[in-house]
C-alpha cells in the first residue's frame, strides 16, 4: 500500500471506528457495494464467465473504485455461485438463463418432521436436509456421487476465493479501503428465520406458527446451542466491537405482532443478549418494513448495528438512533428515476434527516442485482454529495449511549451436542494414540465442516 492510500485508509478506519465508539465522526462513512452481477455488466464481462473466474472483473472493478468515493470495496462478490450449486446440483440455488443466481422458495422438512429436528438438529440437517436439497448429495439415488461432489466443490470454492481474494486484496492496497473496521460477517442467523428459510420456507413456516406452535418452540430451543455456536466469536480475545456479526432478517414484518412477540423474538433477543454479555456487537439488515415493531427493537443489546429497507427513516431515528448505531435504508430506486440534480437534493434530504448526531453509515435500502437497476452517474453524484456534505462540524463529540457489557447476562446454554460432531474426550476414546497436540487442529476441521453444512441448509 502506498503512502497516499495508507493514510486514507487510516482515515477511513478511524471514521468507522468513531461511529462505533460513540464518537462524532468527521464525516458520515459511505458503505456502498456493488455484487458481482453489476460489476460485470459494467465491465462488458458475460455474467456466467465471471461466476467460475472473478479475476475477469479486475479492470471494472478498478475503474468503478476510482470513480465511485466509497469507505468499502465496490466489489462485494456473490453470496451464491455456480462452481458449489451446479457441482452439487441444488434444487434451492439456480442459475437463470441470463446469469442470475436464484433462492426459489423450498423446503426440505415436512411439518411431521419437527421430533427428528428436535432430537439432533445437525444430524437432522447432515442426514435429511442436505440430501433433499442438493441432488448429488443423495447417496440413495446417486451413489458414491456425495464424495466426489464434495471433494469437486471443495476444489473450485478454493479456486474461486482465492482469485476474488486476490482481487479485492488489490484493491484494497490500491485505493486504501478499510480491512479492520466496520466489516460484517454473516455468521449469524436468526433461529425461526433458520426454520422457516428453507427447512419449512417462508409458506411453510406460516403455516405452522398456527398449526404446530408447540413444536416450533420446542424446535427454537433445540437449536439454539448451534445457532449460538455458529454465531459465537471462538477466541473471545479476539471480540471487539469494530466488526458487527450481521443477521438478515427474513420473516419477522410478514408475521402477526403477537406471533412475533411470542414465537420469532424470544429466541433471537436471547441471542444477541448472549452474544453482548461477552461483549460481541451484532447488526442485523431489517428487511422489509419495521416501523411497527420498532418499540421490540428499542429492547435489544446498546449499540447494535441495524442497516434498514422499507422502515420510515424519521421514526427509526427517532427511535432508535441515540441507542444504536443505524446504515443504509436511501432508496436504491432514486438511482434510478431521478434526475442528477434530484438523486443529489434527496441524498441531502436523506443526510438531514440520518446524519444529526452521528451513529449512521450510508448505504442503500438494498442491492442492485444487474447495472440496470441503477444509472452509474447517480451511484456517483449520491457518493460524491455524502462525501462532501455529510461533514460534521463538531466531530469528535461524544454521542449515543454506551454499550456497557455487564448490564447484559449471559443464559444457560447447553454444550453442542451430535453424532457428527465429536467431542474431544470422545475423539480419544475412539483414537487413543493421538497427542493432545493435535486437539486444536482436530476440532477446527470438525468446526469447519460444521460451518460448511450451517451455511448450506441456509
Amino acid at each position: 500500500m502506498n503512502e497516499a492510500a495508507k493514510k486514507q485508509c487510516e482515515k477511513r478506519t478511524q471514521n468507522i471506528k468513531d461511529v462505533f465508539d460513540n464518537k462524532i465522526p468527521k464525516r458520515v462513512p459511505i458503505s456502498v457495494s456493488l455484487p458481482l452481477t453489476a460489476v460485470a455488466d459494467y465491465g462488458g464481462v458475460d455474467r456466467k464467465e465471471a461466476y467460475w473466474d472473478p479475476s475477469l472483473l479486475e479492470q471494472a472493478a478498478d475503474e468503478l473504485c476510482d470513480r465511485i468515493p466509497t469507505d468499502t470495496c465496490i466489489y462485494a462478490g456473490s453470496v451464491y455461485a455456480p462452481y458449489s450449486s451446479q457441482t452439487l446440483d441444488a434444487k434451492n440455488k439456480l442459475m437463470s438463463n441470463t446469469g442470475i443466481m436464484q433462492h426459489p422458495n423450498t423446503e426440505c422438512m415436512a411439518p411431521e418432521e419437527y421430533d427428528g429436528l428436535i432430537a439432533d438438529p445437525y444430524a437432522f440437517i447432515v442426514e435429511t436436509c442436505m440430501p433433499r436439497l442438493y441432488k448429488n448429495l443423495n447417496a440413495a439415488e446417486s451413489g458414491a456421487a456425495p464424495l466426489y461432489a464434495l471433494y469437486q466443490e471443495s476444489v473450485l470454492e478454493y479456486d474461486y476465493y482465492a482469485k476474488t481474494g486476490a482481487m479485492v486484496q488489490k484493491l484494497n492496497e490500491k485505493y486504501g479501503y478499510p480491512t479492520d473496521a466496520g466489516i460484517e460477517g454473516f455468521g449469524g442467523r436468526a433461529p425461526m428465520d433458520f426454520i422457516g428459510d428453507q427447512l419449512r420456507s417462508f409458506s411453510g413456516i406460516c403455516t405452522d406458527i398456527r398449526r404446530y406452535r408447540k413444536k416450533i418452540l420446542e424446535a427454537l430451543d433445540a437449536i439454539y446451542p448451534m445457532m449460538y455456536k455458529m454465531g459465537r466469536c471462538p477466541d473471545t480475545a479476539q471480540i471487539n466491537r469494530y466488526n458487527p456479526v450481521m443477521f438478515q432478517l427474513h420473516m419477522a414484518t410478514y408475521i402477526r405482532k403477537k406471533d412475533f412477540q411470542e414465537v420469532w423474538m424470544p429466541s433471537w433477543k436471547r441471542q444477541v443478549t448472549d452474544y453482548a454479555a461477552l461483549g460481541m456487537r451484532c447488526g442485523a439488515f431489517l428487511e422489509h418494513d419495521w416501523t411497527r415493531l420498532l418499540d421490540d427493537l428499542y429492547e435489544l443489546p446498546t449499540g447494535m448495528y441495524f442497516k434498514f429497507e422499507l422502515t420510515d427513516p424519521k421514526a427509526i431515528k427517532e427511535k432508535l438512533g441515540q441507542k444504536f448505531v443505524l446504515g443504509g435504508g436511501f432508496p436504491l430506486n432514486n438511482l434510478l428515476t431521478c434526475t442528477k440534480q434530484e438523486v443529489i437534493d434527496k441524498t441531502k434530504e436523506w443526510l438531514d434527516i440520518m446524519a444529526p448526531g452521528g451513529q449512521y453509515i450510508f448505504g442503500f435500502d438494498k442491492d442492485p442485482i444487474t447495472l440496470a437497476d441503477i444509472k452509474i452517474e447517480n451511484l456517483q453524484a449520491v457518493c460524491e454529495t455524502v462525501r462532501d456534505y455529510g461533514v460534521y462540524d463538531n466531530a469528535g463529540e461524544s454521542t449515543g449511549d454506551v454499550f456497557n457489557q455487564a448490564d447484559y447476562s449471559h443464559s444457560q446454554v447447553e454444550d453442542f451436542k451430535s453424532k457428527y460432531y465429536m467431542t474431544w474426550e470422545d475423539y480419544l476414546k475412539k483414537f487413543p494414540n493421538t497427542p493432545e497436540s493435535a486437539k486444536a487442529q482436530i476440532m477446527a476441521a470438525q468446526d469447519n465442516v460444521f460451518e460448511k453444512f450451517f451455511y448450506m441448509s441456509c
